[in-house]
């Protein structure tokens, strides 16, 4: 599962691109002509006229296709997976096809277009590359999706829509080029300020030199790996083999006992416990012969001698039977069929389960009472006699099980799930054991896995029936692969996941079933702003030349543009209504052209009450905002009133206005396929200011209804007098304590989350003066609209726009309702659990 920042930013990214490209052919083809008419040579001048005739004539094809290429390249490189097992491990069949003569000129002509724009915005992918690595998890430039490589590429098959003539399609990639690069370096500007405004830091070139070079050859080294099995999600603690450098040499400076010291400090940082340097020089009573006390993940790699490698991988197999004899104990095997009602606490166990210790470590720092027993508490020292007894092994044993002390009480997981979770609690520990990555990384597969499944039993209050029965059953499906499977192995957890996500995918698609209508509604609605946005930018285009005051150019462009597709789409292009909008339009531009004669007075003053009156009706079918409209009318009858003391203009000038307005009353609207895949407009900017397209055009009450939809206006009305912060149960242990993780959190509140927020995932949202635990079932393509649902025996749809959603989270009526990750909750508790156990030994 990629980083859930990446797709906002490659989208917005993608928007940014498609815009540049547009202003880049615009210009190219103002370009062509003018080179056309002072060229010297037939050849090359008719060459260029060529060339002008075709892009005028298939510029939005040109724009369309293209758009359609770069998603189609930045999608495949997106889902790219690092080679982690071998060199080839991201060839496809694509590799093996067979290419013409025709498409090697035009990847040669692609390369030598991207090397001409790369040196343009160099230093400019430098930092989006710094910056979108880590979102990634791949350190090559090579594979990032939005390379100068991937733009030129997309520009180049996209250009086989204009002109099957090579010679045409190469003259227009490097005058399309020239103004591109530009667009593309203020492109990756801005891409770089966005990761940054969501927390996203550039990666270190040195950690991005080591990434490169572990993964040389297939695969990384890890001093926390068993032997034979190297883990395929490093870590923050994860080095170079203690004792072997990474080409098999000694390397004196890297001891085993200075890995292990490193590792300890850093679980020590983490969770404010210590243990002396000392436990590593002397092993304890009852290690295995041949380890020396050195962990059970790193006795194959002390001394590279067969017989501590036998004895490591020695103890490896009786660990492993160890875990599959615990996890076949009489009382694990009920656990699916037990009822919240049945819930033991801490203090109960020793009751419910004779010969189950419960120690005074388990019976404190709880955030509630206990769904499951914590089988590695209640099997300690059988855990670490297995183990070989290190201190380090002790050490990572004591924390994993104060972690599942939490994560099994924590309330914010339901009993069902929680049960599930602690079948896993062994093959937890097995993987922290050998891979201390666990505990650092949020990339880690069974990191992942675990919190995945506890975000999701916060989506159903019900198990029982319905999609949440659905849920707990392939879930408990899953966990039963990994508990009988090869648990010690990050393939399996990666493999289990995935399937998750498709079955998480699935109920979506299933769920969303349930919203077709209200998903086709919206979606008609999004492509209708991409219409409209193209119909304003052509408007903007024609009337640039047009003799008027700037604000009804604006007005025209911006705003009429609107009333005139929303005409369109609700009547019919040849209705009434329509033509009677654009002579609305036409009429408002010669209103205010000077009238210095009486008959144009005389006609003007006929005409105004049928122009006000057509202006008021189309405003209130957008349903344009008063305050606004009121702005615009001060403005216009000053201006009526200075045209009537004006000059008259020449004959041959009003004739030309005459010509150019008609010109532009002729043009059509595009139509909703034709804008398909135009760069919605960045309505999430500025949310403070009113937008210039209104993505709502005018639902009707009916429709209001059915989609359940709340309008941007409603959160004037929602009072702020109650309290945001109330919104479920709060953890004050959030705001005290910070873990150092390779990755920042996704925020689980605030103007940033809109961009974060996933399909299938609980949120919090204040409905009238209630905070509603509502669920996520569908998102626009465009990311316009969403729609929730609230309730399960008795859903209720929940619809609105991505402003209104941006909205909600500046203003605090929409949170996540997890506020962090459960094993990131579960490891600040165990810490404030763990520091109190300290200070009660040191006062006694």
């Amino acid at each position: 599962m990629t980083d859930p920042r990446l797709e906002p930013v490659l989208q917005a990214s993608l928007s940014r691109i498609q815009v540049a490209m547009a202003e880049a052919v615009d210009k190219a083809s103002s370009q062509v002509g003018l080179l056309a008419t002072t060229s010297t040579s037939n050849a090359h001048r008719q060459l260029l006229m060529t060339a002008e005739f075709d892009l005028q004539r298939k510029t939005s094809a040109l724009n369309q296709a293209f758009m359609v290429e770069l998603r189609k390249r930045v999608n495949k490189d997106s889902r790219r997976k690092p080679a982690t097992t071998a060199a080839y491990a991201e060839t496809d069949w694509d590799a093996l096809s067979l290419v013409d003569n025709a498409e090697v000129e035009r990847n040669v002509v692609a390369e030598r277009l991207a090397q001409s724009l790369g040196q343009e915005c160099e230093s400019e992918f430098k930092a989006v590359h710094d910056h979108l690595s880590p979102l990634l998890d791949d350190a090559l430039a090579e594979h990032n999706p939005l390379r100068p490589q991937t733009v030129s590429g997309a520009l180049l098959e996209a250009l086989t829509e204009v002109s099957t003539d090579p010679e045409v399609s190469t003259l227009l990639a490097q005058q399309i080029g020239r103004h591109l690069a530009a667009g593309l370096k203020n492109s990756y500007e801005m891409t770089v300020t966005e990761l940054r405004s969501q927390g996203v830091r550039p990666v270190d070139p040195v950690s991005a030199s080591k990434f490169r070079t572990s993964t040389q050859g297939g695969r990384t080294t890890s001093p926390g790996s068993l032997s034979g099995t190297p883990p395929t999600q490093p870590g923050a603690f994860n080095d170079t083999a203690p004792g072997h450098s990474q080409h098999g040499g000694q390397h004196s400076g890297n001891t085993p006992l200075q890995a292990h010291q490193r590792a300890a400090k850093a679980l020590s940082e983490m969770f404010g416990v210590s243990m002396p340097a000392s436990a590593f020089n002397s092993p304890p009573s009852g290690s295995h012969a041949g380890m020396g006390g050195m962990p059970m993940g790193m006795g194959g790699m002390v001394g590279g001698g067969a017989i501590q490698a036998g004895g490591a991988q020695g103890a490896a197999g009786e660990f492993n039977a160890l875990i599959r004899r615990l996890n076949s104990v009489p009382y694990l095997q009920g656990w699916g069929g037990v009822d919240a009602g049945s819930v033991a606490s801490a203090a109960d166990f020793a009751g419910t389960f004779p010969g189950v210790p419960i120690d005074g470590a388990a019976q404190g720092g709880f955030a509630g009472p206990m769904m499951a027993v914590n089988m590695i508490r209640a099997h300690r020292d059988e855990l670490i006699r297995a183990s070989g007894g290190a201190a380090l092994d002790q050490m990572v044993i004591d924390i994993v099980a104060a972690l599942f002390d939490q994560v099994l009480s924590d309330p914010k997981v339901s009993p069902q799930m929680a049960r599930q979770i602690a079948r896993l609690q062994l093959p937890v520990l097995r993987v922290a054991l050998q891979d201390m990555g666990f505990f650092s990384s949020r990339k880690h597969p069974v990191r992942r896995f675990v919190n995945r499944i506890a975000s999701l039993s916060a989506t159903f209050d019900d198990h029982e029936q319905g999609v949440g029965q659905a849920y707990l059953a392939r879930i408990t499906a899953l966990v039963d692969d990994v508990v009988e499977g090869d648990f010690d192995r990050m393939e399996l957890y990666e493999a289990k996941l995935t399937e998750l996500e498709a079955f998480i995918d699935e109920q979506n698609r299933q769920e969303g079933a349930e919203n077709a209508a209200v998903a086709a509604l919206l979606s008609g609605k999004e492509a209708d702003l991409r219409v409209q946005q193209r119909y304003m930018q052509v408007l903007k285009k024609e009337l640039a030349s047009v003799e008027m005051p700037e604000f009804v150019r604006d007005f025209l462009t911006q705003i009429w543009s609107q009333v005139q597709v929303m005409a369109s789409a609700r009547d019919g292009s040849q209705s009434a209504m329509a033509q009677r909008v654009k002579k609305a339009g036409h009429d408002l531009a010669l209103s205010v052209q000077p009238k210095g004669s009486p008959q144009l007075r005389k006609e003007f003053l006929m005409k105004l009450p049928q122009l006000m009156k057509d202006l008021n009706e189309g405003l209130a079918m957008i349903q344009w905002s008063e305050e606004a409209k009121q702005d615009f009318f001060s403005k216009l009858l000053p201006s009526h009133a200075e045209s009537l003391k004006a000059q008259p203009q020449h004959d041959l000038t009003v004739r030309m206005l005459e010509a150019q307005l008609t010109k532009v009353e002729k043009i059509n609207i595009p139509s909703r396929e034709e804008a398909a895949n135009d760069p919605l407009p960045a309505s999430l900017d500025n949310i403070a200011e009113i937008p210039t397209l209104t993505v709502v055009t005018a639902l009707s009450a009916a429709e209001i209804k059915q989609a359940g939809f709340m309008p941007e206006a409603a959160l004037a009305n929602e009072p702020l007098d109650i309290d945001l912060d109330a919104a479920g149960p709060s953890d004050p242990s959030l705001l005290d304590i910070d873990i150092n993780l390779d990755a920042p959190p996704v925020p689980s509140a605030g103007a940033q989350l809109v961009h974060h927020i996933n399909k299938g995932t609980a949120y919090q949202m204040l409905m009238q003066g209630e905070w509603k635990r509502v669920r996520l079932t569908w998102i626009s393509e465009g990311r316009s609209f969403f729609i929730f649902t609230q309730g399960h025996q008795h859903k209720q749809t929940i619809s609105l726009t991505s402003r209104t959603l941006a909205k909600m989270c500046d203003s605090g009526r929409f949170k996540a309702f997890e506020q962090s990750e459960l094993i990131e909750r579960a490891t600040m508790r165990a810490r404030r659990q763990l520091a109190a156990l300290a200070g009660n030994k040191s006062a006694a």
